[in-house]
């Protein structure tokens, strides 16, 4: 059995972890496995054997096989094939989701030019199917790091598969805080995850946690 490939890949908002084993002459295959989170994506197995019946196999012959179905899984994550949103849409929802003024303040706060809204989590969002799911997000300028207070905030699950579904909404309060709590449903097709954005006079930001099987 052949040392395998491990590769951490960002993509996104995401880092997806590739793993490429050998399983050995026994049993002539060679396993991809997709980790997102520390859970299981997707998997690919690939069978050798049209190799074996050719002796003497040796390591490199299999080693180069492996490399290639690993290349193979990293342009496919790449190129979008696990994305929650199409890439063809991607563009179009960071337009279309706010007004035009949010999405130019947001490219200023880039550029260093504009103090701006921005989420942050006080612990990571965890979803998973069938469980109550406990928001807590605070609205904050990224710069003077001052609370944005009524912010309004709408919490949503996305599939690859249907529409996004509405879950919570409401306002920051004073201290631009935001608690909510919600039964996810007990699945539901596709890849899936829950957006939670927040917008104001000072701008638009999101965060995304993708929703697990229990």
């Amino acid at each position: 059995m052949i040392t395998g490939y491990n590769t951490d890949v960002r993509h996104g908002n995401r880092v997806f972890h590739v793993q490429t084993e050998d399983k050995g002459l026994s049993n002539p295959k060679i396993e991809t496995l997709i980790y997102v989170g520390g859970e299981i994506l997707d998997s690919y197995r690939s069978s050798y054997e049209d190799l074996t019946s050719n002796p003497p196999l040796t390591e490199s012959v299999v080693q180069g096989r492996m490399d290639e179905q690993h290349r193979a899984i990293i342009r496919d994550i790449k190129n979008g094939k696990y994305d929650l949103t199409p890439p063809d849409m991607l563009e179009q929802q960071a337009f279309n989701d706010r007004p035009l003024d949010q999405a130019i303040l947001e490219f200023l706060q880039q550029e260093g030019e504009v103090d701006t809204l921005e989420l942050v989590l006080d612990q990571p969002l965890k979803p998973a199917f069938g469980n109550l799911f406990r928001v807590e997000v605070r609205a904050r300028l990224c710069q003077s790091q001052s609370p944005v207070a009524g912010a309004e905030v709408a919490v949503k699950l996305v599939s690859s598969l249907k529409k996004a579904t509405g879950l919570l909404s409401g306002r920051t309060g004073p201290d631009g805080l935001f608690l909510g709590e919600v039964q996810l449903p007990p699945s539901q097709p596709g890849q899936c995850a829950v957006v939670v954005s927040c917008t104001s006079d000072q701008g638009f930001d999101e965060v995304k946690a993708t929703v697990v099987a229990v």
